[in-house]
């Protein structure tokens, strides 16, 4: 049976590869939104995090409640059961721009599958964030829209106050948050063609049909493109969520890729500022993501600011007079390949490293029959693993999760690895996909000071939280 697994999680920072989920929420229901049953997974946390102050700020977990948790290791099982459930589609809000990466990289450090949570035995993705976009452009009677500073926003917590959602906690608490999104799914089921209609923008095959499907209606040098419309929440309010786009075809590098140029920009491939071809941005759309794109139907088009159609019938003009250069750009795009990062921690290497190969699956086996053997055992087990980048993970799992397993030279190793998080020497930096850094002792403390001066009126609860976080980073 199809079942829907609304979720959430609250997490130590921003970083999906080297911060971890702290807590894990769900409430399975069945396609008419009914539910099934909820489950909650507290993390301890590592000791190779440093923890982010505004995230425990913004979430208020506490040690004492960290405590209490199961180590990470043991929860990466647990929810990577539970995402795979035959026939499950896993569902959040602005997951696939956040959570669900969360999930790939606990997965893959754990030496799980990080993406059959995807696609295998029935199961797929969904986030409510594009579709409540989509809903407030083309159904905005269905809500009470909240005001931010005078502006729309599409915060779940807002949304949810606004219209007076009944939850059973705080906001930003993992359980609560996924309450207030059913709630909020309700609500747009009862629109019940809309609703169907969003279902089939995350089921891949339907999205790439739907897309291959628009007529393509603009000619550049006998060459036909497609224009479309995106409708994104990351566009905002002030362009109504949507934007112009042209399809520039898929990328060479990545076959999963479609590349798109927005058509309300200003200076469209930074023709006006004499930019350089790799200085312009692309979107670049994998199927059933959070990208919804539409045909340009004059009932969608008319949805636009009047400043985006008109740049839009601008840009159109120039990339056809200054074609040379659409070309070229086109060309770039196509080819371009992401930079290898030679010194990127193995934490990070999901996406450089690729798919775990036969060898490395056999050796992950080998791992996970171990967990269950006498220390000695796993030691040994870990000697027998023939693929580098295992038996790195294998002896990461075994320290953060296992600590009397540990020979002597596996717990040197891992010393020397946190102790990189104490130092301020670019030596030391724990390098990312991104080619960003791990967050650092130092960072934290920093990030804790500026907190502490801007926080005119702390209450008990924030003073007591962000004491014991200067204490636990002093402890590292």
């Amino acid at each position: 049976m199809k079942t829907f697994l609304f979720y959430d999680v609250e997490t130590s920072g921003l970083n999906p590869a080297f911060d971890q989920i702290l807590t894990f929420a769900s409430i399975r229901t069945d396609l008419e939104l009914h539910e099934i049953k909820r489950q909650t997974i507290t993390i301890s946390l590592r000791n190779d995090i440093v923890p982010a102050p505004m995230a425990f700020l913004t979430h208020g977990l506490t040690y004492d409640e960290l405590a209490l948790g199961i180590n990470e290791y043991t929860a990466a099982l647990k929810i990577h059961k539970i995402v795979n459930a035959p026939d499950t589609i896993s569902i959040g809000y602005n997951s696939l721009g956040f959570d669900d990466e969360f999930l790939r990289f606990l997965f893959y450090r754990n030496l799980l599958d990080p993406y059959t949570h995807q696609y295998a035995n029935g199961c797929a993705r969904m986030d409510i964030l594009p579709v409540t976009a989509l809903f407030n452009v083309f159904h905005p009677s269905c809500l009470n829209w909240p005001q931010r500073d005078g502006k729309l926003s599409l915060k779940l917590d807002l949304i949810a106050r606004e219209n007076k959602f009944v939850t059973t906690g705080r906001a930003h608490e993992a359980l609560n948050d996924v309450e207030a999104l059913i709630e909020l799914s309700k609500r747009l089921a009862a629109q019940k063609d809309i609703w169907e209609y969003c279902l089939d923008f995350f089921n891949k095959t339907r999205d790439e049909v739907r897309i291959n499907n628009i007529d393509k209606t603009l000619t550049i040098q006998n060459q036909r493109f497609k224009v479309c419309l995106m409708v994104s929440a990351s566009f905002g309010p002030k362009t109504n969520y949507m934007a112009p786009v042209v399809c520039l075809g898929s990328s060479m590098a990545y076959k999963n890729q479609s590349l798109w140029l927005r058509l309300d920009s200003d200076d469209i491939l930074g023709m006006n500022q004499n930019r350089a071809i790799n200085d312009t941005f692309v979107i670049r759309k994998r199927p059933a993501d959070a990208l919804i794109v539409l045909p340009p139907l004059e009932r969608f088009w008319d949805k636009l600011p009047k400043e985006s159609k008109a740049l839009a019938h601008l840009n159109m003009e120039k990339i056809c007079h200054l074609h040379e250069r659409f070309f070229e750009f086109i060309r770039y795009q196509r080819e371009y390949k992401y930079p290898f990062i030679p010194e990127m921690d193995p934490d990070a290497a999901l996406y450089q490293e690729g798919f775990f190969s036969f060898q490395e699956k056999r050796d992950i086996r080998i791992f996970h029959e171990s967990i269950n053997q006498l220390d000695l055992d796993r030691q040994k087990t870990i000697q027998k693993i023939k693929s580098p980048r295992i038996k790195i993970l294998g002896k990461r799992i075994l320290a953060r999760n296992f600590k009397d397993t540990q020979g002597q030279l596996e717990k040197a190793e891992f010393c020397l690895y946190v102790n990189r998080l104490k130092s301020s020497h670019k030596k030391d930096q724990i390098i990312g996909y991104k080619n960003d850094t791990k967050y650092t002792c130092r960072q934290g403390l920093q990030e804790l000071e500026e907190i502490q001066k801007s926080l005119l009126n702390p209450d008990q609860d924030q003073k007591n939280l962000l004491e014991w976080l200067k204490k636990y980073m002093g402890s590292l």
